[in-house]
């Protein structure tokens, strides 16, 4: 058994939950502005139609990730899975904006905008119980519109619970940060004592 199989609860003292990071968003500018007609034209592979989308819209493989291309020369990187992977991502587009004439600024440098990373509580979870737990501010649990509870965490972030004892955290900045809300779930779930027993 590990930490994700084993039953959890007051009893179970393990630190952490495991959790995998499933989507980076990165935000950076690259230019004062950018003619994204032009880059459409002559990027290959890049999707731009400013009547569904305001931004161009480029894919790559390797490394993975899309590009969120906007006139104000600010890009969003996503699907980045790793913050170690957003400087790769970032090099092989500036790469790309390079060869296709862009005046570039000398050092941009993206941050971390959104983090989102999943994981089990490796057993089930009362939802009603823990809902009435918790306090209505930072809490949504509407079953009949979605199937999981929302919760607003205080150290920045939102936590979606499932009945499954699944979860995703999003709206943090960094892999620490999305593991403090995991962990406060965790002991708001231990306090409430909403583990459902198999």
């Amino acid at each position: 058994m590990n930490a994700l199989t084993a039953p959890i609860g007051p009893a179970d003292p393990a630190p952490h939950l495991s959790l995998t990071v499933t989507n980076i968003v990165a935000s950076v500018r690259v230019a004062d502005v950018l003619d994204l007609d032009h880059l459409a034209r002559v990027i290959p592979g890049a999707d731009y139609d400013k009547r569904r989308f305001s931004g161009l819209v480029y894919r790559r493989s390797s490394p993975k990730f899309a590009a969120l291309v906007f006139t104000s020369g600010k890009v969003n990187l996503v699907g980045v899975r790793h913050p170690d992977a957003v400087a790769p991502a970032l090099a092989a587009l500036l790469e790309v904006l390079r060869t296709a004439g862009v005046d570039l600024a000398p050092d941009p440098q993206p941050r971390i905008v959104n983090l989102v990373a999943s994981g089990s509580l490796g057993t089930g979870v009362s939802l009603l119980k823990l809902a009435f737990a918790l306090d209505l501010e930072n809490v949504e649990y509407e079953p009949e519109v979605f199937p999981g509870l929302v919760y607003r965490s205080g150290a920045g972030g939102v936590a979606l619970v499932f009945t499954s004892g699944a979860m995703i955290v999003a709206g943090t900045l960094s892999i620490d940060q999305a593991q403090v809300v995991s962990d406060e779930v965790r002991h708001l779930v231990d306090r409430a004592g909403a583990w459902i027993r198999t």
